[in-house]
Parts: C-alpha cells; structure tokens; sequence
C-alpha cells in the first residue's frame, strides 16, 4: 500500500505503540488526552456510614478543576437536582435536597462530573438513616 504522504503510517504507527491496542483516550471535549487531572469530592455532609434520624439534605464540595455543568447527582440511582456555588476558592459547592425527607433505611449518595480537560471521577457513599 502506497500513501501519498509517508507520515501518515508513520503517525498511526506512534499512536499503536504509544496506546494499548491502539486505543486513543478521548475526552469529553473530543480532544486527544495525553494527560488530565480528574475533579475531586470531598467534605460531604452527611458523612459516609453515619446514622442520622432523618435524611433531606446533602452537600459536597468539588475540586476548582471540576467543570460544573457536568455534575450529576444520584440518591438510590435516582437522579436529583443540585444547586451549583462557585466558592472563592474556585472549588464548587453541591447542594441537594430530596423532595420529602426520609425516616428509615440505608441511603446511597452518588456525584460524578468531568474535569475541564476531560477526566471523570465520583464520589458514592452510604447514609443510615433511623434510630
């Protein structure tokens, strides 16, 4: 096979060495990652594993890296609407309310979104909720 320009098997040769099985990592911004940092998730209130009375109400926050209209969040795999604050920090402050509070049973929380150059991350834990 003859190509008109020698780079290019020359390039798809790099790409097929440089990756496992030839697999280019793309981001959500459709570019090539060679690197990115992830958002990171932290001070969640309610805490992991705690064992609160009643449950409505949680918050997060997520790294400066984090590119908020890809937030997501999830309690017991059903999606839930969060209000978004950019701190001064530059980090972003999660805030989510169930539509009723609940009295009893174990609560699973999820957040995920994408850094502003293209990884993902999450950030899941329990509630037990009753006496």
């Amino acid at each position: 096979m003859i190509f008109k320009n020698p780079l290019i098997p020359a390039g798809f040769l790099v790409l097929c060495i440089a990756t496992p099985a030839g697999a280019v990592p793309i981001g959500h911004h459709g570019g090539i990652l060679l690197h990115c940092e992830p958002p990171h998730f932290f001070d969640e209130t309610p805490g992991a594993d705690v064992k609160i009375a009643r449950f409505q109400d949680f918050s997060l926050t997520a790294s400066d890296n984090t590119d908020p209209s890809t937030i997501k969040a999830f309690i017991n795999n059903e999606p839930i609407t969060t209000t978004i604050e950019k701190d001064r920090s530059g980090a972003y402050a999660i805030h989510g309310r169930l539509p009723e509070a609940t009295g009893k049973g174990r609560v699973w929380l999820r957040v995920s979104a994408d850094s502003v150059d293209g990884c993902d991350n999450f950030k899941s834990w329990f509630v037990n909720v009753g006496n």
